[in-house]
């Protein structure tokens, strides 16, 4: 396999010199073409270096990450943001589908968003802009107010699910199956456990370790040992016992 060209942008040295040497030891396809301390050289080096791969720190002093991609021809080119942040930054990469890893960066973590990035290579222009277009829009907008849509990146391309519509979540063997309002199910190539933690805050609630349900969709729930709940979509979820509590608490709270 070709080597991805790869440039490296943060304000800290170390950083890039860890994501660096990580790469090398894990003998990835890539190729460091070169480094940038802000997002000014940043913006001259990939007009320069062409890279197609671009690890970015989000915050810098001066201009952030996210200014410098407002600025800049992202065609051919994937973007893994760095960053030391898990606020509301990130649940907005997460839920525009954008790659990101945390500092200290992990090994394990960086493997995967480069073989991601390997993956979607070849993956048009117009999809990763519309995504990257999605991010910047929950980005900009006031943090107290939650975004409506969830950026599903599918085997077809990308589906803009209204956060509302989505009745409940199936795992799948390192998939998971979005069961949606007046819409086909699509399957997702991300684990269920992602999106126990970016749609909690949403009143979802997962019931079970294979199921997440959306709590405004349930329109029933039996009795038993754990129980059940009936989805609008006529689906019937097993409830865990050790989530029989809690998830009758959240029903009470949501006067369901």
């Amino acid at each position: 396999m070709q080597p991805i060209k790869t440039l490296i942008i943060d304000d800290e040295a170390n950083a890039r010199g860890a994501i660096k040497n990580l790469l090398h030891h894990l003998n990835l396809p890539v190729e460091v073409v070169g480094e940038a301390g802000s997002a000014a050289e940043g913006f001259e080096k990939i007009n320069s270096l062409q890279p197609e791969l671009l690890f970015l720190d989000i915050q810098m002093p001066g201009k952030s990450g996210i200014e410098l991609m407002q600025e800049m021809n992202r065609e051919n080119m994937q973007v893994i943001f760095v960053t030391a942040h898990q606020g509301f930054a990130i649940q907005a990469l997460k839920l525009s589908a954008i790659d990101y890893i945390l500092k200290p960066v992990d090994p394990v973590d960086l493997k995967e968003a480069v073989e991601k990035a390997l993956k979607q290579k070849n993956k048009l222009a117009s999809e990763q802009m519309i995504l990257f277009q999605q991010a910047l829009q929950y980005l900009q907008q006031p943090q107290q107010k939650a975004p409506r849509k969830l950026a599903l990146s599918t085997s077809e391309g990308i589906l803009f699910a209204e956060i509302k519509d989505i009745i409940w979540i199936e795992s799948l063997t390192g998939y998971c199956k979005f069961y949606l309002q007046a819409q086909k199910p699509v399957v997702v190539s991300k684990n269920l456990k992602e999106y126990e933690d970016l749609l909690s805050p949403h009143h979802f609630f997962r019931t079970h370790q294979s199921s997440i349900v959306n709590l405004s969709h349930i329109k029933k729930y039996v009795r038993g040992e754990g129980g059940q709940v009936w989805m609008s979509d006529g689906s019937e979820i097993e409830v865990a016992r050790r989530r029989k509590e809690e998830l009758l608490n959240k029903m009470n709270d949501l006067n369901l």
